[in-house]
């Protein structure tokens, strides 16, 4: 069922980091204008928490302060609960935050939305673009669902979608993603100040689920195909992070081409 709460002024927290909070935020600062760009609802306050450690690329307290909103920083948990409750959240956004948001948090209010950088329910947790190139997805995308307590499983609300292209690695999808979560932070917000958000979709059965490890500890395994080793390399290429390595001699050699991996490994 669809809430609709005419124009009220709403208050939003958001709690993110990097680059991707810095499209969402961008999204919702057309909310502060009178009206908004959906003409019938707008946001009152918005303030963002972060944490101490920022994303030399997106320093959300640059962010905030050209977009005009409060940012606080922290990090510990009952500090982060404290600020929340003081705000009273109407609406509350999760943008590449690097910490799980309590429940205690998710329940100050009936909206509690979180984008991610896949198409759920493939690739929920960490290292969602390194999975979708390794796996072989024809498609990577953005998904916006409400917040559950366990990650990444909530309705969703909506997806945003892209193709993968043949050399892409993990830079290049991180970096394609960016305006793809500003489309689908476009497409929620326009709910949300407008009729209000529907419930959503429940999530399909299955799906997947990975760890914040690096994956394979970077090395090649024996027994993969060329295509596996080729999508490795291109997965694990995310400068300056170090890259795809083989062990040759108990050491480990770096690689960047399927040609450059000396290693033996099954064929297609």
């Amino acid at each position: 069922m669809e809430n609709d709460r005419g124009g009220r002024l709403r208050r939003v927290l958001v709690l993110g980091w990097g680059a991707a909070a810095e499209a969402v935020l961008q999204e919702l600062s057309a909310y502060i204008t009178e009206g908004g760009s959906s003409g019938s609802g707008s946001a009152s306050a918005v303030c963002v928490v972060s944490h101490t450690d920022q994303a030399a690329e997106a320093d959300l307290r640059d962010v905030c302060t050209r977009l005009g909103f409060e940012c606080v920083l922290k990090d510990g948990s009952a500090e982060i609960l404290e600020q929340a409750r003081r705000f009273e959240p109407d609406l509350i956004i999760s943008a590449s935050y690097r910490k799980k948001i309590p429940a205690s948090v998710l329940d100050l209010c009936p909206d509690a939305i979180n984008f991610h950088p896949s198409l759920l329910p493939k690739h929920r947790g960490c290292w969602s673009g390194f999975w979708s190139l390794f796996e072989g997805d024809a498609e990577i995308g953005v998904t916006c669902h409400r917040m559950l307590e366990a990650f990444d499983a909530g309705r969703i609300l909506h997806q945003e979608r892209i193709p993968v292209a043949a050399d892409d690695t993990s830079i290049s999808v991180y970096r394609k993603l960016l305006p793809v979560t500003g489309a689908c932070a476009r497409s929620v917000l326009a709910l949300y100040f407008g009729r209000g958000l529907p419930d959503g979709e429940e999530q399909p059965e299955g799906g997947s689920y990975h760890f914040r490890k690096l994956p394979f500890d970077g090395l090649i395994q024996p027994e993969w195909s060329d295509s596996q080793v080729e999508r490795f390399i291109r997965a694990m290429h995310f400068p300056p992070f170090k890259g795809a390595s083989i062990l040759i001699g108990g050491q480990q050699v770096a690689v960047d081409s399927l040609e450059a991996c000396l290693c033996p490994h099954a064929s297609n």
